[in-house]
Formats: structure tokens, sequence, C-alpha cells
């Protein structure tokens, strides 16, 4: 059961990111906390965090947006959502805000970009099929095994679900792209594993995947260590880990432990040679491998002159 909280937003809706992969396009939160409870997940570590099973939902942000974007003389080209939770989590409260969000962004010709690992409702693809020109998705898939899913992302839409949601994406042209962040060595790093996932996402006719290794901070350790109960699945994943270093990355001058610069681009090129072989552009998050470079395009690419964004 997740303990949901609703209260005003105090802080401004459309916030700048230190990521350089979301450097040029303000981003969205509507919650602290995600209901998917990834174990994975980068936000468990962040001071407003407000713990496990708990969305803390901002009910103002509607309201509050709108008063920002009056008061801009340029209104920003798109908006992507979100950097530390999921517009799609399984909470009503969640999804209603989002699609009254959605639809003001989108009917004042602000593009969106997402990223979920949710059900999108029907009344949510309706109105993203209104406006395809001006949506871009990415969906995040780590694994073809709902099994394993189930274990890193319990609250998650299902394998199915999400290939269904990208082929019909596709197929309606929305530029759809896949993510799959993070991958777990040890876990999901192997060919037949990576063969498996890459195929199934070339079946829905997306044509490009974003990538980048896991990596460890002391919240996400914990996670993992409090949560997996398989220990072959924990031995194998954080066996990967010992004596490896802090790395800095562009986030908010902080540090993370990944795995090292040989073990990343090993796998790396494991992934590449099954992409060639279905056809797919991959691309690595240069966010989380700053000594390798790279972007995951995780807000998509929008037209420079696309006019009717410029100007509020």
């Amino acid at each position: 059961m997740v303990n949901v909280t609703r209260i005003d937003r105090k802080s401004v809706v459309l916030s700048p990111s230190s990521l350089a992969c979301l450097a040029h396009i303000p981003a969205v939160n509507l919650t602290s906390g995600c209901a998917h409870d990834c174990l994975y997940c980068y936000a468990r570590g962040y001071s407003v965090f407000p713990g496990e099973n708990k969305v803390v939902v901002y009910k103002n942000t509607l309201d509050k947006l709108k008063r920002e974007l009056a008061h801009k003389r340029t209104k920003p080209q798109a908006v992507y959502f979100s950097p530390s939770s999921d517009i799609f989590q399984p909470v009503s409260e969640v999804i209603e805000l989002g699609y009254s969000v959605l639809e003001f962004l989108l009917a004042s010709g602000i593009g969106i970009a997402i990223l979920t690992k949710g059900f999108i409702p029907n009344e949510t693809f309706k109105l993203l099929l209104t406006y395809p020109n001006k949506v871009r998705v990415q969906i995040g898939i780590i694994t073809a095994d709902d099994t394993l899913r189930s274990i890193f992302e319990p609250n998650a839409a299902s394998i199915s679900t999400r290939l269904e949601q990208m082929t019909k994406l596709v197929q309606c042209g929305i530029v759809t792209e896949a993510r799959v962040i993070p991958i777990l060595p040890g876990i999901t790093d192997e060919h037949g594993s990576i063969d498996q996932l890459l195929s199934t996402i070339a079946s829905t006719g997306v044509k490009r995947v974003a990538i980048s290794t896991l990596f460890l901070r002391p919240a996400i350790t914990a996670s993992l260590k409090r949560r997996i109960t398989d220990n072959n699945i924990f031995e194998n994943l954080l066996g990967q880990f010992k004596s490896e270093k802090r790395l800095a990355v562009h986030a908010e001058n902080s540090s993370i432990i990944p795995l090292s610069r040989l073990k990343r681009e090993e796998i790396y090129t494991r992934f590449g040679q099954v992409a060639k072989k279905y056809a797919l552009d991959l691309s690595i998050c240069g966010c989380m491998n700053p000594d390798i470079g790279g972007t995951c395009n995780i807000t998509g690419e929008w037209p420079a002159n696309d006019t009717q964004s410029s100007m509020f």
C-alpha cells in the first residue's frame, strides 16, 4: 500500500537540471517519491525522498505552472517529465494531475518529453496522439524477463504492457525510444539477455536505444541489500562492484560508484554488436559515463525553427 500525501509546492515547477542530458530543457516532477519503487532508483539518495511506499503529490502544480509561464517572455520549447519520479505512477492523484498538466502544456504549444516505466492510461494516450509532433517518449525497459522486472521494478508496468505501448506510439507517429538504464552487471549484460531484450525492442518498431550500466550510491546499495532475497542475484550483481572507485558526475557535483571504465566499455561493446544485428541506433548516457561521453537523448530532439513555441 502506497501512502499518498498531498501538499502545495513551494519551489518552482519548471526547474533546470545539472545533468548534461537535461541542460537545454526545463523539467517537472509532479511528486516526491515514486510508487514504482524501483530498487536501483538514484532518487532514493535525494534529501527530499520521502521514503519507500510514500508519494508526496504537489497538488498545486498546474496553477503554479500557469503563473510561472504567464510571467515568462519566452516560453520553453518543451518540458521534460520527470527527473526523479514517473508521471504515470499507479496512483490516481498522480494520473489526474499529470493529465491536466500535459493537456495545458500541449494546448499552449509546448512540447513534452516523457520517460516512463508505467502504464499510460487510455485518456492520456488519446491526448498524446492529438499532438504527435509535440511529443517525445522514452520507455524504460531493462529486461525482457518479467519475473526479473518484478524484482527490480515491483510496481512498474509489465514488460508486455511497455512493449504494446511502444508499438502503438511508433505506429501513431510519435517519436519513441527505448531506455535500457540501468544495465545490471552480472544479471542482464550477458549476450543471451542482451539479444532477447534488443530483439524484443526492435519488434516494436523502435529504432533508437539509450544505455548505461548500474551505478551505486549508499541509498541504492542499501535498497538492493534490503530488498533482494535471491542470494544468487544479489551476489552476481553487487559482486561486480568490489574494489571499484568513485567517479565524479555532472549532477550537483556529486559522485557515484560505477563499474570500471574497462568493464563498462566491454558491456557497451556487447550491446553495440547486438544492436547492429537488429538495426538499432545505440547511445550511451554521458551523464553517468563522463569518462566515456555520449548522450542518452532523454529529452528528444526538437527542431530549432519551431515557431509555434518560440514566444509565449
